[in-house]
């Protein structure tokens, strides 16, 4: 589809040839990657979990000062709390870029990169591994972050040497607290996206070569739901179960009801995944306890559907309620819409991609990924869209995402700079 696009897209395009800024771009990229690999190294060496990434904010903030552009650290002096109750100051920074005054009143491209990292040992034997215990960059995100660090660092130095072809504004967005669906709407919440039209990000994607990237219109990655479910009943002795509510046996009927009915009422090319991935009950072999409680997730790419599958789980706790006499209340985490792309910014990129990384840069993704993003809450307010960065490389970069050996190919940074960099430009193509 995104390849059937872009033939479409060339005949649109007045005089391409002319538009000598692309090969300007590259070599200004080219000039500056070690910086960008210097910088993920570091991020790599000091990652931060979801909610403490105040060291992370400052080290981008300087970073982004040395470069000529000042960063904006966000949430500094609010009294917004996270869920965990920690206060969200100073996490998290945008940075707008602006040609010229001429350019102050138009409305900004958002380039987006997330910056919190998971609680998982890194297992690598680098120079640049975490030096934090139990916490590594592995997903990808302090490649997302040296990219739109690097973008924002070729858009200043072609308007100093002369070479943008036009005015520009751009927001860099570094967000915190993605793995835990709360960072988007934090961000959000402080008019990040404020004065913005359109919004791109990147995640990296181990199973693609370095040199490529994966384009999808439409659905990107599914909605996700990450949800509670506590049992109440009525504890007692193992040898009398005839006497208790069995909680334990409530939270086993209902995982096997959700598992075996919950497919059987949605539209089979609609796709939804439950999974339980947490079971909590009881302390003795001998005691029936009083309650257990189940936390999974919900995986849906239609709206509809999920609402199917949730009403579907309600009537499933009443039922179990009927047969054992334990309460069963459903509650919900966290929760994160699905991502889904606009179709031109999609062909743009591609054509784009062709011009700054390769003719043949450009993979069609097959099916949309049925994990989530937060950046989804972004694309509920402007048009965006995300693509997939390869970081795989000859020796470096298959391991999979959320691994303990989890790394890429560096050059696939400048890569992401290139073409985050040159969709900001091609934004404000007259």
């Amino acid at each position: 589809m995104v390849v059937a696009c872009l033939a479409e897209l060339r005949k649109r395009m007045s005089n391409p040839e002319s538009q000598t800024w692309y090969s300007d771009l590259v070599a200004i990229a080219d000039s500056l990657c070690d910086q960008w690999r210097e910088l993920r190294r570091q991020l790599h060496q000091h990652p931060e979990l979801s909610g403490q990434e105040f060291e992370t904010t400052q080290r981008l903030a300087a970073v982004l000062d040395g470069i000529g552009i000042a960063p904006q650290v966000i949430g500094a002096g609010s009294s917004i709390e996270l869920a965990n109750g920690r206060n969200a100051e100073g996490r998290g920074l945008i940075a707008d870029f602006v040609s010229s005054p001429e350019c102050a009143h138009r409305k900004k491209f958002a380039i987006r990169g997330d910056i919190d990292a998971l609680p998982i040992s890194d297992s690598k034997a680098v120079s640049y591994r975490s030096q934090v215990d139990g916490v590594m960059h592995a997903c990808g995100h302090d490649v997302h972050a040296s990219v739109v660090v690097g973008a924002m660092q070729i858009l200043h130095q072609m308007h100093l040497s002369g070479k943008l072809p036009w005015d520009v504004a751009v927001r860099a967005i570094f967000q915190p607290a993605e793995e835990i669906a709360q960072g988007a709407r934090y961000m959000i919440a402080h008019d990040v996206m404020h004065e913005v039209e359109s919004v791109l990000a990147l995640h990296v994607d181990p199973t693609r070569a370095v040199g490529k990237i994966g384009l999808l219109d439409g659905p990107f990655t599914a909605a996700c739901d990450i949800f509670e479910v506590r049992f109440s009943g009525k504890g007692g002795h193992g040898a009398r179960p005839h006497l208790s509510h069995d909680a334990i046996d409530a939270a086993s009927a209902w995982v096997q009801a959700v598992y075996r009915c919950v497919p059987r009422v949605v539209n089979p090319h609609e796709t939804i995944v439950i999974s339980i991935g947490q079971m909590e009950a009881g302390h003795s072999a001998n005691v029936i306890p009083d309650e257990a409680v189940l936390r999974g997730s919900l995986r849906s790419l239609d709206a509809d559907s999920r609402l199917v599958a949730l009403s579907k789980i309600n009537a499933i706790g009443d039922s179990i309620f009927q047969q054992t006499g334990c309460e069963v209340a459903y509650s919900t985490i966290m929760s994160a819409p699905a991502v889904i792309n606009d179709k031109h910014l999609v062909e743009r990129l591609g054509y784009v991609a062709e011009r700054v990384i390769d003719p043949a840069a450009v993979e069609e993704i097959a099916q949309p990924s049925m994990g989530s993003e937060d950046f989804s809450f972004y694309l509920q307010q402007h048009a965006g869209a995300m693509y997939r960065l390869g970081v795989a490389g000859p020796q470096i970069g298959h391991e999979p995402l959320h691994t303990p050996n989890f790394d890429v190919d560096e050059r696939a940074i400048a890569i992401g700079a290139k073409l985050m960099a040159a969709m900001a430009i091609d934004h404000f193509a007259a």
